[in-house]
């Protein structure tokens, strides 16, 4: 059984919390977490944090606000901040700049790590390099736990947990749907977008775009199934697909998950050596659809190969470390759609499991529930372990290495929901209606 650090100042330190995204976790803390959670918000502003905590007394009076720790990205600072906590949740991006020496100082002390990046290029990077390293001192690293890509992680772990528990097999490969209102870009995003464009050439992009990028190395034969050559498309369940920017990284942090239960996970909770993932955003028709794509392919184009156009990029952009301002009043919410066909060695016998997330929030603060909550998730998993428990998740029978959102397994898809999301996912059997709700 892994054994976990115990006794330390901190249970949970929000690194970069005065950022957008920092203070959208560390408002969500303050709401929802354990009154008994010692946690910290830290930067490199003192004002800008004693402001946070200000904000969060005065918001949730009922609740004690976090205590401060000023940490800049010195190695020596991010010694001791790390030093001094369970878990380090970290949004300081873009993480290709200045995430690598956080994660170094995480495994330096053995804290565990989660964080909101959706660079996936940086994500691949810091699995190839850590996670044997993370693995054998029992640290477990999880990146991409916000929009990208806990969501689409966590669908396809159900999806084949249901299909499993019908005696199935995945037949096809899984298709996903985002639709979701827009309150517009946080300064953070185009930073991460731009930093990754300076930092990674064309040929380590395209290869870390490859289905198996991500995954670990020995998890053995993989066939997937073929993808459609176009990325607008109708299906029957689904409706009218366009292309999704962020599909890339979605199925980066899925393949990942893959090949972790390839290799360490029950027969039971393996997707296949076919499985294959393929995300797209929902379109209000076929014809947007394709202006949709077409539009977003020529702006990457010259985003890509034209440097000097990315600039532009930033002109109306916020500042980095804010974002769009969400009136309570305005009703905004993200929805998953997916279907994967279900059949028996591989062939398709007409049944289809089904899955449907949703939440009544903007993106950014649905980003921030995923990411506390995963963070919130990982720490009791570990404290029930320390107290001689078992848990049944992949992390926990891990106890480390550079692992994904999906393996916190089930305590985590019932922690968001009982945070807001609503998620169903049934088998429609062939010429059947669909049944219950199978999870």
């Amino acid at each position: 059984m892994a054994s976990f650090p115990t006794g330390r100042t901190y249970d949970l330190i929000v690194f970069g919390a005065t950022g957008y995204i920092g203070s959208l976790i560390a408002r969500y803390l303050s709401a929802n977490a354990p009154e008994t959670l010692k946690w910290a918000v830290s930067g490199r502003n003192m004002s800008k944090l004693q402001d946070l905590v200000h904000t969060l007394e005065r918001d949730y009076p009922r609740r004690t606000g976090p205590f401060v720790v000023l940490a800049s990205l010195a190695r020596q600072d991010l010694e001791r901040m790390t030093a001094q906590t369970r878990l380090v949740v970290n949004v300081a991006g873009p993480f290709c700049k200045n995430g690598t020496s956080v994660v170094e100082a995480c495994l330096s002390n053995r804290t565990a790590y989660v964080d909101s990046t959706g660079e996936h290029v940086w994500a691949n990077e810091i699995a190839a390099r850590f996670h044997d390293q993370a693995y054998a001192q029992n640290t477990i690293i999880i990146p991409q736990c916000a929009i990208e890509s806990s969501p689409p992680d966590i669908m396809c772990y159900a999806l084949a947990s249901c299909i499993s528990k019908h005696q199935l097999a995945p037949s096809g490969p899984v298709s996903l749907s985002i639709e979701h209102s827009w309150p517009g870009y946080s300064g953070g995003t185009i930073a991460s977008i731009l930093a990754v464009l300076e930092t990674y050439s064309l040929s380590q992009m395209n290869a870390a775009g490859a289905p198996l990028a991500s995954c670990l190395p020995d998890a053995g034969q993989h066939s997937p199934y073929p993808a459609p050559i176009l990325p607008v498309r109708h299906d029957s369940l689904l409706g009218p697909l366009t292309f999704n920017p962020s599909a890339m990284t979605d199925r980066a942090t899925v393949m990942r998950t893959w090949s972790l239960l390839q290799v360490h996970g029950e027969e039971s909770e393996r997707y296949g050596n076919s499985f294959s993932f393929n995300g797209y955003q929902r379109a209000s028709s076929l014809l947007q659809g394709w202006f949709s794509f077409l539009g977003m392919s020529i702006a990457v184009l010259f985003v890509v190969l034209i440097p000097p156009i990315r600039s532009l990029l930033r002109w109306p952009a916020p500042p980095p470390g804010t974002g769009p301002e969400v009136p309570k009043h305005e009703k905004h919410f993200v929805e998953w759609r997916a279907v994967v066909s279900a059949g028996v060695n591989g062939v398709d016998t007409g049944n289809k499991a089904i899955g449907v997330m949703r939440v009544d929030m903007d993106v950014y603060s649905c980003g921030a529930m995923m990411v506390a909550e995963a963070a919130l998730t990982l720490l009791e998993q570990q404290t029930a372990v320390g107290s001689g428990k078992r848990n049944s998740s992949l992390a926990m029978k891990l106890g480390g290495g550079v692992l994904t959102p999906a393996t916190l397994g089930w305590d985590y898809i019932e922690r968001l929901k009982r945070a807001g999301l609503h998620m169903e996912v049934d088998m429609l059997m062939s010429g059947n209606s669909p049944l219950k709700k199978s999870e």
